[in-house]
């Protein structure tokens, strides 16, 4: 039994040590820009990012490797355990039309041979070299894209957030009234002013109140999880948002994103597309090199040694040294078409990425219209709603001063909260909607 409240005692402080050390743990707090820079550094996939930019700089290393001298060496060793036959003609002993066999040679063989060669020119290696360039280059531009995907990520992530912080606290506060409603509803239900079919309508408006809260606070914690993965923080870190809704709505900037020219050579789709272009291109190119000789050139050095006794190692006994050099040529003749129809397979496909080039083109100009329409149209319908949240307020509130002065009937009250209600979702949908719209309004036209 000791033992058993012995260790009881040491988990439970453990326990203590756990959760005293998680607060101590500094929380750490974002500004919106301060949130953004955080995941540039730290979010999975811009890792990831940095990471293709990394192989395709090694991938250029190896590409430009293949036209610098390469070397390669080898030891040959045999041991012939029963002496190569050759057949001699009869002639050399006297005996014509007749052969005549013969083994010579040494029992251990040995080589030791090096081979140092040069590609002098293909055109292959000069264009591919050129397509592995243009893959680092289209790397690069893709981790820009990345970069302004993951940082729109966050906005709306934060803002998302913010505005759920926002919600939770217009509900506690009317949570706080309805509950107050609800317990003077009940004392005047004492004093049979008021039937308890009221009082039941306020317990059911309470509970229905309670439940969205829990929904909001549920959503809340999984908004809040959310920002923290985009960011690249551990789940058991705390953090904080510096700023607030007021903030976000004072840099709406209506009028200059609005107005603003778009520019689609400077956007960053096009620009990945321009790479890809580019990129099919080099291949058109690079099949048709295939066309094109290959020429290289070689020096070789070898040492043969024959030995009757397994004497490699003696001085005594020399080794055969064998020196050359030479160049080789390669020329494509006939492949029966293949060459053919592999060019004529990545012509089409230029001709294709001509078609695609038309198509964002005109495709990024209708989505910057249909932004800047569903921008300017947010910002309206927002305007409205505020204003819609704002009277709705008073007359809920006006109501609730009635009816506890017996003036206003309960039914009344009940459509005035129901109204007040709808207009606060109404509220932050609108808010929601318009902060969303202009970040990708924004994005669409922020120029590379």
């Amino acid at each position: 039994m000791k033992r058993i409240f012995f260790l009881i005692a040491v988990a439970s402080c453990f326990s203590i040590y756990s959760r005293t050390q998680a607060q101590l743990k500094p929380v750490l707090s974002f500004s919106l820009k301060e949130a953004q820079d955080y995941a540039y550094a730290n979010n999975y996939d811009l890792k990831n990012s940095a990471y293709d930019v990394q192989i395709a700089k090694k991938m250029v290393r190896q590409n430009t490797a293949i036209g610098l001298p390469q070397m390669d060496g080898g030891i040959d060793y045999i041991d012939y355990l029963a002496l190569p036959t050759s057949l001699i003609p009869g002639e050399f002993i006297g005996k014509p039309g007749t052969t005549f066999p013969i083994q010579f040679g040494s029992e251990y063989n040995a080589t030791l041979r090096a081979k140092l060669t040069q590609l002098i020119y293909s055109g292959q290696y000069l264009v591919g070299l050129q397509t592995a360039k243009a893959f680092l280059e289209t790397a690069k531009q893709k981790m820009v894209k990345d970069k302004m995907d993951v940082k729109d990520l966050v906005s709306e992530a934060y803002i998302g957030l913010l505005i759920l912080e926002e919600s939770t606290n217009i509900l506690d506060s009317t949570y706080k009234t309805v509950n107050q409603m609800l317990e003077d509803g009940k004392a005047t239900l004492k004093q049979g002013l008021i039937e308890d079919i009221d009082v039941d309508q306020m317990e059911l408006n309470r509970s229905n109140l309670e439940a969205t809260l829990i929904t909001t606070k549920s959503q809340r914690l999984i908004a809040y999880n959310y920002l923290k993965f985009l960011l690249g923080i551990n789940s058991s870190q705390e953090i904080a948002l510096t700023d607030n809704l007021t903030f976000f709505l004072n840099n709406v900037d209506q009028d200059v994103l609005i107005n603003q020219q778009f520019d689609y050579a400077r956007n960053i789709d096009y620009a990945i597309l321009k790479k890809q272009e580019y990129l099919t291109l080099m291949q058109y190119k690079l099949s048709k090199t295939a066309y094109q000789p290959t020429l290289a050139g070689f020096f070789g050095i070898q040492g043969n040694a024959q030995r009757n006794e397994w004497s490699f190692f003696n001085d005594k006994y020399p080794w055969y040294k064998t020196i050359n050099w030479g160049l080789t040529l390669s020329i494509p003749i006939w492949s029966s078409g293949s060459r053919k129809y592999s060019v004529d397979q990545a012509r089409l496909n230029v001709e294709k990425m001509k078609v695609m080039d038309e198509k964002v083109r005109v495709q990024l100009q209708l989505q910057v219209e249909t932004s800047k329409k569903d921008f300017a149209n947010s910002y309206l319908v927002f305007s409205n709603k505020k204003k819609g949240l704002d009277i709705a307020g008073r007359i809920y509130e006006k109501t609730f001063s009635k009816y506890r002065q017996g003036v206003s009937s309960s039914t009344d009250l009940n459509q005035k909260y129901s109204q007040f209600l709808s207009s606060e979702s109404d509220y932050i949908q609108s808010l929601l909607d318009l902060l969303k719209n202009r970040i990708r309004l924004a994005k669409l036209l922020e120029k590379v």
